[in-house]
């Protein structure tokens, strides 16, 4: 019993230490908005890409409050999903639906 509570406080322990990060997607009629936070702060000059469509190979950069658009291209609605790299180093991922209206 001792050696899982102290392999469950390792654990905890390591987990603590890591840096958490959001990355927020609003889904928009010609692509999306994404916000980058880290430790609750905006993550600004962020790296994001998207990961799975092909037609949006351009990376964009985050302004001081985290934020940028990303247009996106598409003929029909689909997951996309973002990639950002801060300025640290750090890689995170979201996946988001993308929704195309056809009026």
């Amino acid at each position: 019993m001792k050696k899982v509570s102290l392999t469950l406080a390792a654990v905890l322990l390591s987990v603590s230490s890591l840096s958490y990060a959001d990355i927020q997607v609003t889904d928009s009629e010609n692509g999306a908005w994404i916000k980058v936070t880290e430790n609750g702060k905006p993550a600004a000059n962020s790296v994001i890409s998207v990961e799975n469509q092909p037609q949006s190979l351009s990376s964009f950069n985050t302004d001081e409050t985290g934020r940028v658009f990303i247009p996106l291209a598409m003929n029909h609605s689909s997951s996309v999903k973002f990639k950002a790299v801060t300025t640290d180093g750090n890689e995170y991922t979201r996946t988001a639906f993308h929704s195309v209206n056809k009026k």
